[in-house]
C-alpha cells in the first residue's frame, strides 16, 4: 500500500527541505509555499508530551472565527498556496472544518489535516472524502498499544488502527485523501518497529517514524496528576533522540497562524514566543517579508539555534538532515 499513491504535498515538501539555510536565506521567496492554520488550540486528549495535553500551554484557548479563516483563504487563493490544518489542537473539534475544506477545494487549494482520530467516525470520514480533503495524517505515538498509551495517556491504539483501516476502505480506489501515519518512539526496539510497519502498511500510503523530543518539557510547568508526572519523568529518562539541530525549513517556506490570527515563525511555538505579525490586521505578504521574520531567518541561516529559546531544543527527530540519523 505504501508509496503506491502519490502524496499531493510531496513536491512541496521536497522544496521545503532542499538546500542549505544560507541559500534559502539569500533566495527568499515572495510568499510562503504553504500556510499552517490552527483551527483551535484545544484538544480532547491529554498527551503527556504536548503542551495542550499536559496543560502547560499558557496562551488563551479558542476557535478560529470564520472571518479569520476566509481572510487567510482570500490571500492564499490567487497563489493556490496549500493550507494545512494542524498545530496545537484537534482540528476536527472545529464546527466549521468541513466547510473550510470545501471552500479550499472550490478554489483549487490543496488541503491537509492532522488528527488524533478520535472524531473520525464513518460519517466524518465520508464527509472528508466528499469535501475533497487532499491529505490526512494520523498522529500516533509509539508502535504498539502499551507505548501509545504511555505517551498519549489514553488507551486508543486499537481503535485508531481500526479507524485508519476503515478510512482506507471507504476511500476505495480513489487517491484522495492521501493517508499518512506519523509516530515517534523513545525506547522501542527495531523488532517492535518492524512489527508495527507490517501491521499498518496495508492501509496507509506513507509512514513516518522519528524519535520523541521531550527535552523542551519543564516538569514544573505541567499540570498533571502525580502518576502522570512519574510516567513523564520515566519517558524523559528514556528519550533517545539524537540532539542535532536541523537546518530549519520553517522560516523560509511556511507561515503558522494561531486560532486568533497571530502569526508565529515556528511550528513549535505553543505560547507565542516568536510572533512576527497579526493576520487580523496585516496582509500575509507583508508579514512574510517583515523585519521580525527576517531576523529569525538570519539567526537560523547561521545555525545559531541556541540563541533562540524555542530553537535550542529543536532536534532533527525525523532524519531530515542525515540518512538514518535516528536509526529507525
Amino acid at each position: 500500500m505504501m508509496d503506491m499513491i502519490e502524496n499531493p504535498l510531496e513536491e512541496l515538501y521536497r522544496h521545503c527541505n532542499a538546500g542549505d539555510s544560507k541559500r534559502k536565506f539569500s533566495n527568499r521567496i515572495e510568499f510562503p509555499r504553504m500556510i499552517d492554520v490552527e483551527l483551535t488550540n484545544t484538544c480532547n486528549f491529554r498527551c503527556l508530551m504536548c503542551p495542550t495535553g499536559n496543560l502547560s500551554q499558557r496562551r488563551p484557548a479558542g476557535f478560529m472565527e470564520p472571518s479569520m479563516f476566509y481572510r487567510i483563504l482570500e490571500q492564499a487563493a490567487p497563489r493556490k498556496t496549500p493550507i494545512r490544518f494542524i498545530r496545537w489542537g484537534e482540528p476536527l473539534l472545529h464546527p466549521d472544518v468541513l466547510e473550510f475544506i470545501q471552500a479550499c477545494t472550490d478554489v483549487g487549494i490543496i488541503t491537509h489535516l492532522n488528527t488524533n482520530g478520535s472524531k473520525l467516525d464513518e460519517p466524518m470520514m465520508r464527509a472528508l472524502i466528499e469535501v475533497g480533503l487532499s491529505s490526512i495524517k494520523f498522529s500516533f505515538q509509539g508502535v504498539d498499544r502499551k507505548s501509545f498509551e504511555e505517551m498519549r495517556n489514553f488507551d486508543f491504539y486499537n481503535d485508531l488502527v481500526d479507524r485508519m483501516r476503515l478510512f482506507n476502505q471507504l476511500r476505495g480506489d480513489g487517491t484522495s485523501p492521501f493517508l499518512q501515519l506519523s509516530t515517534t518512539i523513545t525506547y522501542e526496539t527495531k523488532e517492535m518497529i518492524e512489527d508495527f510497519k507490517q501491521e499498518v502498511s496495508e492501509f496507509v500510503d506513507q509512514l513516518s517514524i522519528g524519535r520523541t523530543v521531550l527535552d523542551f518539557i519543564n516538569l514544573d510547568e505541567v499540570r498533571l496528576r502525580s502518576d502522570e508526572i512519574e510516567m513523564l519523568k520515566s519517558l524523559k529518562e528514556m528519550e533517545s533522540v539524537a540532539k542535532i539541530h536541523p537546518e530549519c525549513p520553517e522560516v523560509y517556506d511556511k507561515l503558522s497562524i494561531d486560532w486568533n490570527g497571530l502569526v508565529t515563525a515556528c511550528c513549535m511555538d505553543s505560547d507565542n514566543l516568536m510572533v512576527v505579525g497579526d493576520a487580523k490586521t496585516e496582509p500575509l505578504e507583508k508579514i512574510w517579508v517583515s523585519e521580525a521574520l527576517e531576523e529569525y531567518r538570519r539567526v537560523l541561516a547561521d545555525l545559531r539555534h541556541d540563541d533562540l529559546p524555542l530553537c535550542s531544543n529543536c532536534y532533527d527527530y525525523l532524519s531530515l538532515s542525515g540518512e538514518d540519523l535516528q536509526s529507525v
